[in-house]
């Protein structure tokens, strides 16, 4: 079976290895009757064709019952899956217009099982069907994805999972894709995946929640009128942050997936301070339209330079938006927003060439609370110690 040129993406590599192949004996057997009869005999190589296209479908190793949903939620068995029950409950089931079925799954049924009696106990959905699935059991994996038209994937930190085998499944066997991811390095590790998902004609979004697909979907909208209403790209867009409060705090899958991240190493690091690491750089010109460029002392190696309205310095302090009156500050997800951003710029350039704008510079901020403003005004007029931006952070902090 010739799969040397076969794409050797996450999910390839385990399938169509030599010691898979193996494991359907007849694909085998039909194999080397062929290089026996060099493929002379029809009958041999009719046979070789049907098991061939048994192995390739997953036909042969596949316990799928045949039902399909139309989403099939992974990983939800702890808070966030907590959150999307409640929504599915609460808002999702009883507004949509649309009929939809839908499967909940993760590793452990029984935990996912728990977690649907205690929400849905009572009603219709009470018996919603639960998959089970693991990365290191490849038939599970196809099992799964034969299941679904699309997967809602909630199970992180992803960066510290094999994610990338059930995305790389999904492109395979058509069925879309989406997550919440707001790590840079996961994006970073399935962004190999994208030519392969847009020649299969596959949806991966991942970062589709309030980090990521939030922002995004704001500038779209603004891109979108400014062109329907006044003809024009955008050249720069802000978003400004505002929740929480004294009682706020983030979740267990959110402080592992931080710890993930804080201690990646100096690769992750590096990879994290870098901008544009999702793509969509706007090189600094001088006013004749020339590149600036860095040059490394001792090797030479010239790299373009970055705009210094797009660094990250500038949504690490605290400061004022004078046009709207705004105190600012640094916000948890600026430095990951910021990135989807400009990757998103980047694709509908590529793929449509309608980006939200060429030359965009887009930033991200907490809005402080109107009380710190209030302090900020009054101990810049009264003239004391620490100044505007001392007692705005002051009474962010509060």
């Amino acid at each position: 079976m010739a799969q040397d040129d076969a794409p050797q993406t996450p999910f390839a590599k385990l399938y169509f290895s030599d010691e898979m192949i193996s494991k359907y004996e007849p694909l085998v057997t039909a194999m080397e009757l062929v290089n026996e009869t060099e493929g002379k005999d029809e009958e041999v190589m009719r046979d070789y064709q049907v098991h061939l296209k048994k192995y390739q479908n997953f036909e042969w190793c596949s316990n799928w019952d045949g039902k399909k949903y139309d989403i099939v939620f992974y990983g939800v068995s702890g808070y966030t899956g907590y959150l999307m029950m409640e929504y599915l409950k609460r808002v999702a089931l009883k507004k949509t217009p649309e009929p939809f079925t839908f499967a909940f799954a993760g590793r452990t049924p029984s935990k996912v099982q728990e977690m649907r009696d205690r929400e849905f106990g009572g009603s219709k959905w009470e018996d919603t069907p639960v998959l089970q699935m693991s990365y290191d059991d490849i038939y599970s994996v196809i099992d799964l994805v034969k299941s679904a038209k699309v997967i809602v994937n909630v199970a992180g930190p992803y960066m510290l999972t094999q994610g990338e085998i059930m995305i790389d499944a999904c492109v395979h066997m058509g069925v879309h894709y989406c997550d919440i991811s707001g790590e840079v390095p996961w994006t970073r590790r399935i962004m190999e995946l994208h030519k392969h998902a847009e020649n299969a004609g596959v949806h991966i979004i991942p970062s589709a929640a309030a980090a990521g697909g939030f922002p995004d979907l704001g500038v779209w909208l603004m891109a979108k009128k400014m062109r329907e209403e006044y003809g024009e790209e955008m050249r720069k867009a802000i978003c400004y942050q505002s929740g929480g409060g004294a009682s706020a705090g983030a979740s267990g899958g959110t402080l592992a997936t931080r710890s993930a991240m804080s201690t990646g190493g100096d690769e992750v690091r590096k990879m994290m301070a870098d901008p544009f690491s999702m793509g969509g750089f706007v090189p600094d010109r001088d006013r004749w339209g020339v590149k600036y460029v860095n040059i490394e002392f001792g090797t030479g190696k010239v790299t373009n330079k970055n705009r210094s309205e797009d660094l990250d310095a500038n949504m690490s302090k605290i400061s004022e938006d004078k046009h709207l009156g705004i105190w600012r500050g640094p916000f948890v997800y600026s430095y990951f927003d910021t990135r989807v951003v400009r990757r998103s710029n980047m694709l509908f350039a590529d793929l449509g060439n309608q980006p939200y704008g060429r030359n965009l510079n887009f930033m991200e901020y907490a809005m402080l609370p109107a009380e710190a403003m209030m302090q900020a005004q009054m101990a810049k007029g009264a003239g004391g110690g620490g100044g505007a931006g001392d007692a705005a952070a002051g009474g962010a902090a509060k």
